[in-house]
């Protein structure tokens, strides 16, 4: 999964092929819209960099297609303005439990 923000929403990724003219279809997992747009890709090592001019939504989660002669890469991205990732709960706000009893745990 790549991470994005409101505003840097470079994507980098390791494709099926070294394709540079791309097109990118994002779809939004919560609308269910997509977007499809013409890029040129950046090879750099044994990744390709990708700038979509897409307006990432903060908190959303989105399904990527790449695909030049053929596709090249399919993947996943959430976009947060957060810095810290290692402290970054997608459940943030919620309380989980483990409660040893009946080997359950408690959700509130």
């Amino acid at each position: 999964m790549h991470i994005v923000s409101t505003t840097d929403s470079t994507i980098k990724f390791v494709p099926r092929a070294y394709d540079t003219t791309l097109s990118v279809v994002i779809t939004d997992e919560e609308t269910n819209t997509s977007s499809t747009e013409s890029l040129t890709g950046t090879r750099s090592r044994n990744y390709v960099v990708i700038d979509p001019s897409y307006s990432f939504v903060e908190g959303r989660f989105y399904t990527i297609r790449v695909s030049g002669s053929n596709e090249v890469y399919r993947g996943r991205v959430f976009c947060t303005d957060q810095t810290d990732y290692e402290k970054y709960t997608v459940n943030q706000g919620q309380y989980t439990q483990y409660n040893s009893d009946n080997n359950g745990y408690i959700y509130r």
